[in-house]
């Protein structure tokens, strides 16, 4: 029997791109087939009435048009000996794994249409902001990635070239300004401030500026001194950042995470 989606491993994003399809109809249950690692997954997925194989990537990859690549890239090598037995000829490859380039995975799925994608954790809140790269953005299953990716959130195309160096910008994001954000709920807890009220005047303003950021036509830094009056309170804030070279810090956690991409794709 053949299926039109497979996915290899149903961890957090994998199971977000799951829900998504599902809910949002982009492929129907009976369309996709799942391959399974635990007894806890199958329970999970085979009560809700989803086609499954466990541990079997081989019947995935033989029955899917599109296979869903969601596995640790530490993975990949296990993955692609089974890969290497077969011949992807019609058939797309749609990967989420950190730094492993379309060239590492073309080598083993032979004559498959690859899609790169980096995805971010907001997918489990249909929020999730993905880049998506690929050789050929004529073929089917480049749409259907798309489609995919948009019952999640958003997508957008970018060059594979490029996919390292905007990882910080999406994939990794979440992160960091989670943490930006932890920093200023902690200082205001420890100012008297509870912890619920602290999280949602953080929080709301973070989703406000960013709407202001793409929604206004003037530049960042103009809406920066908007904020500012001389000798006030936005003010004295910021120069301790600058004092603190918190531009600097950023960069640096950008081009670290970049780097990090690089080494896991060798």
């Amino acid at each position: 029997m053949s299926y039109k989606f497979g996915i290899l491993g149903v961890g957090k994003m994998g199971s977000s791109i799951l829900r998504g399809i599902i809910s949002s109809g982009v492929f129907n249950k009976k369309d996709i087939l799942l391959n399974l690692y635990t007894d806890e997954e199958v329970k999970i997925y085979g009560d809700e009435g989803f086609n499954y194989v466990k541990n079997d990537p081989k019947k995935i990859f033989e029955s899917c048009d599109l296979t869903l690549l969601s596995v640790k890239p530490q993975v990949f090598p296990e993955v692609a000996k089974i890969a290497d037995e077969l011949d992807f000829n019609g058939k797309g490859i749609m990967s989420i794994m950190a730094g492993i380039t379309i060239s590492s995975i073309d080598v083993h799925f032979k004559n498959a249409k690859i899609i790169r994608v980096m995805p971010n954790t907001p997918a489990l809140i249909k929020k999730a902001v993905a880049t998506v790269c690929s050789r050929d953005t004529n073929s089917i299953y480049y749409k259907q990635v798309f489609d995919v990716l948009s019952s999640i959130g958003v997508a957008y195309p970018i060059d594979e070239d490029k996919m390292d160096d905007s990882l910080a910008l999406n994939g990794s994001m979440p992160a960091y300004l989670e943490l930006f954000a932890k920093a200023f709920i902690d200082q205001a807890v420890r100012d008297g401030i509870d912890y619920e009220t602290a999280k949602k005047l953080t929080c709301q303003s973070i989703i406000s500026s960013a709407s202001l950021i793409l929604e206004s036509d003037e530049s960042i830094d103009q809406l920066i001194k908007n904020v500012c009056s001389k000798g006030g309170t936005t003010i004295a804030g910021l120069d301790k950042l600058y004092e603190h070279k918190f531009e600097e810090a950023i960069y640096d956690c950008s081009k670290a995470c970049a780097n990090r991409s690089r080494e896991l794709s060798k």
